[in-house]
C-alpha cells in the first residue's frame, strides 16, 4: 500500500492511455510509478444466481436426508406422500431464515418452503 507525499492519504493504481500511475485519493496528485512492476486487474463480480442453483451433479453425488411428504407435482391427493431428498440453503439475507428445498424421488421436482 502506498501513500501520498503530498497530503498522506492513500493512493490507488490507475491506467490511462497505457500508461500506469498511482493517484491520491484524498487530493488527486498523481505519482508516476519508476522501476516498480504493476499489475492492474479487474475482478469480475460474481453473479448471484450462480450460487442459487437447487440441484447439480455434486449434489446428486452426495447422500440428502429424505422425509415423506406430498408431491404438489406427481401426488394425486393429500394422502398421497412421496419420499422427498430435502436440504438447507440460505438464499436472502442472514437474519432470515434458510429455505428448504424438496426434490421428490419420483418425478424429481424440486419445490421450495420458506419458514
Amino acid at each position: 500500500m502506498e501513500f501520498c507525499d503530498e497530503c498522506g492519504g492513500m493512493l490507488v493504481s490507475e491506467k490511462k492511455d497505457g500508461k500506469s500511475f498511482m493517484k491520491c485519493r484524498s487530493c488527486g496528485e498523481k505519482q508516476d510509478v519508476e522501476g516498480e512492476e504493476m499489475k492492474v486487474t479487474e475482478e469480475k463480480e460474481e453473479d448471484p444466481m450462480d450460487r442459487l442453483n437447487v440441484s447439480s451433479e455434486e449434489d446428486q453425488e452426495t447422500t440428502r436426508p429424505t422425509t415423506d411428504k406430498e408431491c404438489p407435482s406427481c401426488s394425486s391427493n393429500k394422502d398421497d406422500e412421496k419420499e422427498h431428498e430435502w436440504w438447507m440453503e440460505q438464499t436472502r439475507s442472514s437474519d432470515e431464515p434458510p429455505t428448504r428445498f424438496y426434490e421428490c424421488t419420483e418425478c424429481g421436482n424440486v419445490h421450495k418452503e420458506y419458514d
